[in-house]
C-alpha cells in the first residue's frame, strides 16, 4: 500500500515568511526604502542671513544712539567749562572760583608769559597740566594756574599784559567724545557689514532657488 507524501517542509518555497524577511524593496525589522529615482526631502534654509541682517540692524543702531550720547556728553563738559573763561584785556580782573576749583592762566598765542599775582580766600598749587584754547578767534596757551582751596573771589594782576582765566580743558571730555565718534563710525561699518552679508547671501539663495 502507497504511503501519502510527506507534507512539505515549512522551508519551502510555499512556506510563509517570517516576520522582518526582506522583501524586494524593504528594511530588514520592517519598514520600506525609498523608492529608486524618488526626491530627497527637502532641507530648511539656513537662518544664517535673516540673523545677520537682524544682528547688523541692532549693532547699527546701539553704535550711533550711543556713540552719539557719548560725544555729546564729553564735549558738552567742555563746553560747559569754556563758558566760565574769562578775559582780562588790561591784564587785572576778578575770578568768581568755587571751592577746590583749579584755575589756570592763559596768555595769547606767541606773547611772552607775564608775572602775575594772584590774591583771594586760600590760594593752592595748581596743577601740571597744561592746556591750549581758542576763544573768539585768537590762541591762547596755559602758563600758570592755582587752586582755590575755598570759594570766593579771587583777584588776579598781570602787570598789564592780557591773560585768560578759566579752568583747565577736559582732557576726559575731549576722550570720551573723540570715543563717542569712533564708536558711532567703528560700530556703524560694523553693523552696515553685517547687513550687506546677510541681504547677499539672502538673494544669491533666492536666485539659486
Amino acid at each position: 500500500m502507497t504511503q501519502p507524501p510527506p507534507p512539505s517542509s515549512p522551508s519551502g518555497p510555499l512556506a510563509p515568511q517570517p516576520a522582518g524577511w526582506n522583501q524586494p524593496g524593504s528594511q530588514p525589522g520592517g519598514g520600506w526604502n525609498q523608492p529608486p529615482g524618488a526626491p530627497a526631502p527637502a532641507t530648511k534654509p539656513s537662518k544664517a542671513p535673516k540673523v545677520l541682517i537682524i544682528l547688523g540692524a541692532v549693532v547699527l543702531a546701539l553704535s550711533l544712539v550711543i556713540g552719539i550720547v557719548v560725544a555729546v556728553i564729553g564735549f558738552g563738559g567742555v563746553a560747559s567749562g569754556a563758558s566760565k573763561y574769562q578775559v582780562f584785556e588790561s591784564g587785572s580782573g576778578t575770578y568768581a572760583a568755587e571751592a577746590d576749583e583749579t584755575v589756570q592762566l592763559y596768555a595769547e598765542e606767541g606773547v611772552p608769559a607775564p608775572e602775575c599775582v594772584v590774591d583771594g580766600p586760600a590760594v593752592g598749587e595748581g596743577t601740571i597740566q597744561t592746556s591750549g584754547f581758542g576763544n573768539e578767534g585768537r590762541e591762547w596757551d596755559s602758563f600758570d594756574s592755582f587752586t582755590a582751596e575755598q570759594a570766593g573771589d579771587y583777584t588776579i594782576d598781570c602787570a598789564g599784559t592780557p591773560v585768560m582765566v578759566g579752568p583747565p580743558v577736559s582732557i576726559g571730555g575731549i576722550f570720551a567724545g573723540l570715543g563717542g565718534i569712533f564708536l558711532a563710525i567703528g560700530g556703524g561699518a560694523l553693523g552696515i557689514l553685517l547687513l550687506l552679508i546677510g541681504v547677499i547671501i539672502l538673494l544669491v539663495r533666492r536666485s539659486r532657488a
